[in-house]
């Protein structure tokens, strides 16, 4: 998989914010080695199952979301109590006024084949139509996920492009972007579903280890590789307070019993949160 790989260095001791995200502006992505402990990574693991696969018939090939991970019980919120990861998450935005943002856990089966190429940020989009058009319109780091199983070519995990954080980046030698920058083709091939292969320059196949934690930008382009294992992965994003969500939903009472249970020590963080509401849809 040397292909795959590149020729700089983007691993970084948890000690070492400030290169990590030197790394993070350069390349759009960077790795922070052993941010939480193996305990910590057989806890999330455990939320995750209980949360997205509680009587273990997930099929084989397949995935679930939840969207709200953070909602599903105290697990994630252990992680506001560590100091290494609070540490990046007030380096990362530079200030220690943060609230939650967003939070999401993934479960995959082996056989499911590689995601489709595409960047979270939506900053473009002058009238959102959906929540995540709402809730990804912001300049900060799309990526702050801890792969629990590691990260390889091989089995299972993330792929990036490198350098595709740049606002004025063109998309990759040979391909098309589409009309709104959510992906790209093949020029004189195009098509409406994603396109889903590691032969893109620029394709960089993550190697990370359980307790790693993975960073890429927000217009970084990324794709789950193919599953090989049971492959699970989980983000825990904040904002700057001072970056005001006027959502158009209401707080969602998942939110708000989350919110009500939070140790008073923790409320902080709730502070600015909108909640997530997959269903909401703005009037035509």
């Amino acid at each position: 998989m040397a292909d795959y790989q590149p020729d700089y260095n983007v691993y970084f001791e948890r000690e070492d914010i400030d290169g990590a995200l030197v790394c993070l502006d350069t390349y759009g992505y960077c790795v922070i080695r052993k941010m939480i402990d193996q305990v910590m990574v057989q806890i999330l693991k455990d939320a995750i199952d209980e949360a997205l696969d509680p009587d273990r018939d997930l099929p084989l090939a397949s995935n679930r979301y939840h969207m709200m991970f953070a909602e599903a019980g105290p697990a994630m919120w252990r992680l506001t109590e560590h100091a290494p990861y609070m540490n990046y998450i007030r380096k990362v935005h530079r200030t220690a006024d943060v609230c939650l943002h967003r939070s999401a856990a993934i479960l995959r089966t082996p056989g499911e084949g590689m995601g489709g190429w595409h960047t979270d940020h939506r900053g473009h989009i002058e009238k959102p139509k959906i929540a995540n058009e709402v809730l990804n319109r912001y300049p900060m780091p799309s990526g702050s996920w801890y792969y629990l199983n590691g990260s390889h070519p091989d089995r299972s995990g993330i792929s990036v492009i490198e350098k595709s954080n740049r606002a004025d980046w063109p998309g990759p030698e040979g391909f098309e972007m589409k009309p709104d920058r959510t992906g790209f083709h093949p020029i004189g091939e195009a098509s409406d579903a994603g396109y889903n292969q590691m032969d893109v320059p620029g394709c960089i196949g993550i190697i990370a280890d359980p307790g790693d934690l993975i960073c890429f930008a927000a217009l970084t382009y990324h794709a789950n590789m193919a599953t090989h294992e049971r492959r699970y992965s989980c983000g825990f994003g904040f904002r700057p307070k001072s970056v005001r969500i006027d959502a158009p939903w209401p707080l969602p009472s998942t939110a708000q019993a989350m919110i009500d249970v939070l140790p008073d020590h923790l409320k902080q963080y709730a502070e600015g949160y909108t909640g997530y509401d997959g269903s909401w849809r703005a009037d035509v």
